[in-house]
């Protein structure tokens, strides 16, 4: 599923237009882009949570030319299911 098929699917269960369903998927999305910016978990009951994790700077090893490189600190997004969505997939 990709995002025009979420707008239209929210579109039809809610009836509202494709446009006001955009906005309204749009919204949820770019709140929990925000919320995660700014360190914090989200948590969707029954779905999972959304976690922001730091990585510190390490040192690694280049695959091309095998010198040691530093891999600067980074922040990665990482989602746990809830309990009710893994019992849903098997």
């Amino acid at each position: 599923m990709n995002k025009k098929e979420l707008v239209e699917i929210v579109s039809v269960k809610h009836d509202l237009t494709k446009k006001e369903a955009d906005i309204l998927v749009d919204t949820v999305f770019d709140t929990m882009i925000e919320t995660m910016m700014n360190g914090e978990k989200v948590l969707i009951s029954g779905f999972g949570t959304f976690k922001v994790n730091e990585r510190k700077a390490r040192k690694g090893v280049s695959p091309k030319t095998k010198e040691a490189i530093l891999i600067p600190e980074s922040r990665t997004i990482t989602f746990k299911p809830s309990n009710k969505l893994k019992d849903a997939m098997n």
